[in-house]
């Protein structure tokens, strides 16, 4: 297997997370080496970088539970969310996620696409009200360019406050509390100090030293930021990472338990028969067990509410954003999905039935899913995971590799303790035609209307074989909720107003934490996407 030739800076690694445009080093790679390659990392450590299909399922699906997270992720992860759903791992994992599925079933998710739907109309009437108002001066076929990362991300955590627990958090009206200005204060700093302290004049996600705490920090026996020999109480490496992130897990742990508090007032007969958010849901389950080690204890709750505030949103609210991006470039797939939702529409009033759309009202419209499909494809929010194997192991490849000495390589062989970076972008997008076509690298939502076009030999995710929801017992547990909230926004949206885009500006991928819009240009602003709105039918407010 061909292995990058000697890094010209710190290191391979460096160079790949450094780049700021997702996707602009790694295509090339690709396209050099293939789907599986060899690279180093810090401290002359051999890297395993993968997007191959068949290997992805071997350590996503197969022995996933063989590829555990590596030490610096988890321990940025338990800084993030505490010991939540996303950062434990084997027994513990497995524990947790069997206590939160019943929340997430397909049944308790329909009793949330009420509040979805309200939701979007609230937005709606933000928009009218703020932009197309008589009061605002504006005519019939005016035009306002709006912030679609601000308002989607609004919107988005006051349906994950409201769903997950019953919290408000008042977004959309500005409303401030401690954990919300919390939320927002971390957020804006964290993607502006990616951005804006990097080491390079050109600008970067990621700097030489954090490259090397990271490094340094697999390296050692225990992580020193939750390690203190003389005073466990206090860390002994604290940087201005970590204590934003302490900020926001103080602030969301405060909230947390007095939504806990309040719901204990309740009992559980309260929450078994008028509060059936998912943290309800998920204690009825939990608190029906008996073993009390197989339960979730009230630090685990507080870990999921972290969890699901930030993980639950941002990536929603992303991934709808680049979808309104990709509608405003293709006016005609704008239309098409206008045409499919009047259609439901119509015939739903012609047979005298309630014109409210069910889930599977969203579900049977194709074009509206196969946009909605092609936005998680073309913009997962999550660029990569990393994993460590726990024992030697072969991983198998759908497409042969040339290693350094000339063989065809059908397998990988590693060995205990090999880390693994997988490249979801690169596997949904660019890499590989065979599987996506030879306009991998283009918005074309036809792809998924006919499935003979793709040849999805390799079944891999949880969702038309896309690893954007990851894949396996690690899957993401909300991905049903995210579907039914973006079909929810969107049918709500479209209907309403018409969008565009200034054709002047440049919107690119930036690598920021995850993947964002930003405006060719326009770096220092943060994360961005400005696109034109107007309503469809012009309503003095």
């Amino acid at each position: 297997m061909d292995r990058l030739p000697s890094a010209t800076t710190f290191c391979h690694e460096y160079e790949f997370f450094k780049e700021v445009e997702v996707g602009k080093l790694s295509e090339s790679w690709i396209s050099e080496y293939g789907s599986a390659f060899r690279f180093s990392g810090p401290f002359s450590e051999d890297v395993l970088y993968l997007a191959d299909p068949k290997a992805l399922q071997h350590i996503l699906q197969t022995s996933s539970y063989h590829y555990l997270k590596t030490k610096d992720t988890q321990n940025f992860l338990r800084r993030v969310f505490g010991n939540g759903i996303v950062t434990v791992d084997g027994n513990t994992h497995q524990r947790q996620r069997k206590a939160l599925n019943p929340a997430f079933s397909a049944s308790q998710l329909k009793t949330f696409l009420s509040l979805f739907q309200r939701s979007t109309e609230h937005l709606v009437n933000k928009w009218q009200e703020q932009y197309f108002s008589e009061e605002r001066n504006c005519q019939e076929g005016d035009y306002r360019d709006i912030p679609m990362t601000t308002w989607l991300s609004n919107l988005a955590l006051d349906i994950i406050g409201e769903s997950a627990f019953g919290y408000k958090f008042g977004a959309l009206e500005n409303k401030d509390n401690t954990l919300s200005s919390t939320l927002r204060h971390l957020l804006r700093l964290y993607s502006f100090s990616l951005w804006y302290f990097s080491d390079d004049s050109g600008g970067s996600g990621l700097s030489k030293v954090t490259t090397f705490l990271k490094a340094l920090r697999r390296e050692l026996p225990v992580d020193p930021t939750f390690y203190n020999p003389m005073n466990p109480e206090t860390p002994l490496i604290l940087t201005r990472e970590d204590e934003r992130f302490n900020r926001w897990l103080e602030a969301a742990e405060a909230a947390a338990k007095n939504i806990l508090r309040e719901k204990a007032e309740f009992g559980r007969q309260g929450a078994e028969e008028g509060n059936k958010d998912i943290l309800s849901a998920s204690e009825v389950r939990s608190n029906s067990i008996q073993d009390p080690k197989k339960r979730l204890d009230d630090k685990e709750v507080l870990a999921q509410m972290a969890t699901m505030i930030l993980a639950g949103h941002e990536t929603t609210a992303g991934t709808t954003s680049w979808l309104l991006y990709e509608l405003s470039r293709h006016q005609e797939h704008q239309q098409r999905i206008l045409e499919e939702i009047h259609a439901i529409k119509s015939a739903k009033l012609d047979a005298g039935e309630d014109a409210s759309f069910t889930s599977h009202d969203y579900d049977s419209m194709p074009f509206f899913n196969a946009c909605i499909k092609e936005a998680l494809r073309m913009y997962s929010i999550v660029i990569t995971f990393t994993r460590c194997t726990d024992r030697d192991d072969v991983i198998p490849l759908s497409e042969p590799v040339i290693s350094t000495s000339g063989e065809k390589l059908t397998q990988i062989p590693v060995k205990k303790s090999q880390r693994v970076i997988i490249d979801i972008t690169s596997y949904n997008r660019s890499s590989l035609k065979s599987v996506w076509g030879e306009d991998a690298n283009k918005w074309n939502p036809e792809r998924f209307l006919n499935s003979k076009n793709l040849q999805q030999m390799t079944t891999l995710g949880v969702y038309s074989n896309l690893l954007t929801f990851s894949a396996g017992v690690r899957a993401c547990i909300g991905w049903r909720f995210a579907l039914q909230e973006m079909q929810t926004i969107i049918a709500g949206l479209i209907p309403t107003f018409e969008f565009s885009i200034d054709p002047t500006i440049d919107v690119f991928r930036a690598q920021i934490g995850g993947m964002v819009p930003m405006v060719r240009g326009k770096e220092t602003e943060g994360p961005q996407m400005p696109l034109r709105v107007k309503p469809r039918a012009f309503n003095k407010a």
